[in-house]
């Protein structure tokens, strides 16, 4: 996929090439990089259980083609693949133990030539990570990670830096309920927002700017997004029934959008849109069209 406004229009799917299918490779984790590239992080063997350390490759599709790169000795599980900048890559694990009286790491970024650099202890019950264009990692928890001992989950959306250190978390009041489960997140640039469900009936999308470290929420018009992308006021989400569903921003609130059939397994991310406080009655998304050209 592309960023832009053909990052909503032209919908892609990706599937494993027939190359590595014949290998008897196989797809253990998939990400949407800041700059709405797909990757997909291959392995060899037909076993679904992945045991650190690892080798691996990270399939890249860029708008000049395919780049892999090979992953050497991967010492967490590949729960969670991001790209950074600098052609470095970032592989957490969901769930993260203790070392001693502090909390063990659980994600390592790995350099240029796919090798070990540094080791970071991100959280434990880690459901939803992404990265943006400044390198900055972006996740949302679930309710053992943040009721649990990893302070860093504790407040449910967490930004850190590439080092691991915490950057941004929500201030007193910023939400409009506790966050309880992350559920999918995307970026715009350098903005990020998560998609996540509160302690209440609906599930919410928060866009983060930190440029000036606002925020805005509104009610996301599919309940538990699989992924989505979004650009100005245009979204293509992917519902967990394996559907998608395209919506445009509108001041009358969420209601049906059109959907299609979609066959994609890749959690999809992509610029975003959207994003002070508070849900703001009255603010949702109305069905969209669909593209103005074929896909």
């Amino acid at each position: 996929m592309s960023t832009g406004p053909a990052a909503v229009r032209a919908t892609e799917v990706r599937r494993l090439p027939e190359q590595d299918v014949r290998a008897g490779r196989r797809a253990t984790a998939w990400t949407v990089g800041p700059e709405g590239e797909p990757s997909v992080l291959l392995m060899d063997g037909s076993g679904r259980s992945v045991l650190p350390p690892f080798d691996g490759e990270l399939v890249t599709v860029t708008a000049r083609g395919e780049r892999r790169r090979s992953l050497v000795r991967v010492p967490v599980r590949p729960d969670h693949p991001a790209l950074l900048p600098g052609r470095r890559v970032l592989v957490a694990a969901h769930r993260a133990g203790r070392g001693g009286s502090d909390a063990a790491p659980n994600a390592v970024v790995l350099g240029s030539e796919g090798r070990p650099v540094r080791e970071l202890a991100l959280g434990d019950d880690l459901l939803v990570l992404t990265t943006d264009r400044a390198g900055r990692i972006w996740m949302a928890f679930g309710d053992e990670g943040i009721y649990g001992d990893h302070p860093v989950a504790h407040p449910g959306l967490t930004a850190a830096d590439p080092g691991g250190r915490v950057v941004r978390r929500p201030q007193e009041g910023e939400l409009p309920g506790r966050p309880l489960e992350g559920l999918a997140a995307a970026t715009e640039g350098m903005a990020a927002w998560p998609a996540w469900y509160p302690d209440s009936l609906v599930s919410l999308l928060t866009r983060v700017d930190p440029a000036d470290g606002t925020s805005r929420s509104v009610p996301s018009p599919v309940p538990e997004p699989l992924g989505f992308a979004i650009t100005g006021d245009r979204g293509v989400f992917l519902t967990r029934a394996g559907g998608s569903a395209r919506y445009g921003r509108s001041a009358d609130g969420v209601c049906s959008g059109s959907r299609g059939r979609s066959t994609a397994s890749a959690r999809t991310a992509g610029t975003g849109c959207c994003g002070s406080g508070r849900a703001t009655p009255g603010t949702g998304w109305r069905p969209d069209p669909g593209p103005r050209q074929p896909v």
